[in-house]
């Protein structure tokens, strides 16, 4: 997936300075709160390759969602379910 279907997809960018993480860069990331206790994030800027990111899930760590298609696949199985 790239950043700009990210960004399409209404994925929020998070910005994380060094000052905060005081690791000697900064470094950026995505978020997306789908419904309570259901938050998705991106890979962080510095661990994507090729403009390939992957979206996980904070509480479900085993969920990689690599396409825009597998997203979508996703959610419609979450608002299935939930929410």
């Amino acid at each position: 997936m790239t950043e700009k279907e990210l960004i399409e997809l209404g994925f929020e960018k998070i910005l994380i300075q060094d000052v905060e993480s005081q690791n000697g860069y900064d470094y950026y990331y995505y978020n997306k709160e789908l419904c309570d206790n259901i938050v998705l994030y991106s890979t962080d800027s510095i661990d994507v390759k090729d403009n390939n990111w992957t979206i996980k899930c904070w509480d479900i760590p085993a969920i990689r969602i690599n396409s825009r298609e597998h997203y979508m696949q996703f959610l419609e199985v979450i608002n299935n379910v939930t929410c």
